[in-house]
């Protein structure tokens, strides 16, 4: 019974994930023949490794991807997970890659997003091999490298490797997922060409944000005070909670923006330090005309709002509302880029939304650019997919009452056909996906291993 041999290797589990996460997987530029930098690339190295020395059949796909596989069969059993991870951001409260472990938690970024659940994928595996199943179809895990910033990694899979014929990404939450909102990716740029100025506050650089799919916890602007704005910034942060400081630096003021980061499917959760600021400089006489227009833009059309009402996207359906994300923000006396993250309904096309973005931006001066997008993912819940895995995590867990969901995330399933994600959260679960101090309760690790081991059993059967 593969139940044992789990048991027996928790603490090998837990060893293996620490490593692991004492990598740092972050997407930098290519360096050789690692398309997603060399962190990326030791964090495939070290997986593949892993796999290696437990017996499976390893391959790299040209750094792009990996995959660890057991098994015979014509059928092909796919488990999706990724390796690289989003900037840890600011303000841990445990070394962001020092896999510390306090109180059955590990602290680390990608605990939960998605190295955590690509090493109980991993151990699933090793259990049902080590007890002898032998399946009627190949199960490979298979490992990508750049989920967090486009997932080029399986673009490149899916032209040089054979497809699943059915498979599932433990990149989200239980129980499983038969529906995922669409998701569109762009920027609002701005030449700023006023030969005129007025007077006003000079703003020097705008700067914030990591990643379009992280509410951003920091922002920071540089200025040169025509005009004292200490006052206006002490009568903001008492008005608005926000937390921005007010700094002098010779002849320069800085205005600091804290806030705090959540994922971009769900920017409800957290606090977008570019939008307070934003706001706040929206209250101010700024020099160059183009420049305030722009902010002003931001400020009236976005605001704190997560909604995308007043961008004219606050569009709904049966099962999800549209969220709007503010992640990213670069602007200096001559031109202005934010980077903006929507999810959008199920049910609903990508063309209305960009045809309601183009309205609204009309007559702005403002440009929409690097627009891209991924259609909403849907399966029926009486689907044979969702209807296997329901069936081992209600009887997993024992919640006999669950029902499969959809969700606003993005999640590794749809970069593969045939695909739903299940797990790796589980219901009622802290979130600390791309948020600082993100961590994985250990008991979870091992319960989800455990059920990954069932579902690939009964899909592999």
């Amino acid at each position: 019974m593969y139940s044992d041999k789990l048991i027996a290797s928790k603490n090998e589990m837990v060893s293996a994930l620490q490593e692991l996460i004492q990598i740092k997987s972050v997407k930098e530029e290519p360096s050789g023949e690692s398309p997603f930098g060399l962190g990326i690339q030791n964090a495939l190295d070290h997986i593949l490794k892993i796999g290696d020395e437990m017996g499976f059949k390893t391959k790299n796909v040209d750094n792009y991807a990996g995959y660890i596989e057991f098994g015979e069969g014509k059928e092909l059993l796919g488990i999706l997970c990724h390796l690289d991870v989003v900037p840890e951001g600011e303000d841990w409260t445990h070394a962001p890659y020092g896999a510390e472990i306090v109180d059955g938690k590990m602290y680390g970024r990608g605990t939960l997003d998605n190295k955590g659940p690509a090493i109980a994928s991993l151990y699933a595996m090793k259990a049902l091999k080590d007890s002898g199943f032998k399946p009627n179809k190949r199960i490979r895990l298979i490992l990508g490298t750049n989920e967090e910033s486009g997932s080029a990694c399986m673009a490149y899979y899916l032209k040089h490797e054979e497809k699943p014929t059915v498979a599932f990404s433990p990149d989200a939450d239980f129980p499983v997922i038969h529906g995922e909102m669409g998701i569109l990716v762009f920027a609002l740029e701005r030449d700023f060409v006023d030969s005129d100025p007025d007077g006003g506050i000079e703003i020097l650089s705008l700067k914030g944000g990591n990643a379009p799919n992280m509410v951003p916890d920091y922002a920071e602007a540089k200025l040169l005070e025509t005009k004292p704005i200490q006052d206006i910034v002490k009568a903001f942060n008492q008005t608005r909670g926000a937390n921005i400081e007010y700094v002098k630096e010779g002849e320069f003021t800085y205005l600091k923006s804290h806030g705090v980061s959540a994922h971009g499917s769900t920017p409800e959760k957290g606090v977008n330090a570019i939008s307070q600021l934003v706001c706040l400089l929206d209250l101010i006489d700024i020099q160059i005309g183009d420049q305030s227009n722009f902010i002003r833009f931001m400020a009236s059309h976005i605001g704190m709002e997560t909604d995308g009402k007043s961008m004219g996207v606050g569009f709904d359906d049966a099962y999800n509302h549209l969220v709007l994300n503010l992640g990213m923000i670069d602007l200096d006396q001559s031109h202005g880029k934010a980077v903006i993250n929507i999810r959008y309904p199920i049910t609903m096309k990508e063309l209305k939304i960009k045809t309601s973005l183009d309205s609204t931006v009309r007559g702005s001066g403002i440009d929409i650019t690097g627009f891209r997008g991924s259609d909403p993912l849907f399966f029926p819940p009486s689907h044979p997919l969702v209807k296997t895995l329901m069936d081992v995590y209600r009887e997993k867990t024992g919640d006999l009452d669950a029902k499969p969901i959809t969700i606003g995330g993005g999640t590794y399933a749809r970069a593969i056909p045939n695909a739903v994600a299940f797990g790796a959260l589980f219901p009622g679960a802290e979130d600390t996906m791309h948020q600082r101090d993100e961590a994985i309760v250990l008991d979870d690790l091992y319960k989800m291993s455990d059920i990954f081991a069932l579902a690939i059993q009964r899909l592999a059967e």
